[in-house]
């Protein structure tokens, strides 16, 4: 075997090999390495959208619970106006009976007790 460290023209063996290969692909590493440059470019830039695209789904969650919690609270207020709304329906049959002059009155007593005890 040979060393590689033997001087023919002040070179090692590996050296003298390796330049004719390092001629023919040097200019398509160029490139790649040009190439990958520009990748890693590109991926630092996608990085940073879906890092933003992130941060607006994140804020997107947020106000759609903000919303729903928004939504749950008006229900409840509906629900209490409905309930509400009843009552004063039922307090205006009970004055309304209770105005009318004594001859036209005809105060039904199962109707009575079907009021709430809170509106009698």
């Amino acid at each position: 075997m040979t060393d590689p460290r033997v001087p023919d023209g002040g070179r090692p063996l590996v050296a003298r090999l390796a330049y004719p290969v390092r001629r023919a692909l040097a200019p398509a590493a160029l490139e790649l390495a040009e190439q990958v440059h520009r990748l890693n470019d590109e991926v630092g830039r996608l990085r940073d959208d879906a890092e933003r695209l992130r941060a607006r789904a994140e804020d997107a969650e947020r106000r759609l619970a903000e919303q729903e919690e928004r939504a749950a609270e008006l229900r409840n207020g509906l629900f209490e106006s409905r309930r509400l709304s009843l009552r004063i329906a039922e307090l205006a049959d009970v004055v309304t009976e209770l105005v009318l002059p004594l001859h036209d009155r005809e105060i039904d007593p199962a109707a009575l007790r079907r009021l709430r005890p809170d509106t009698v």
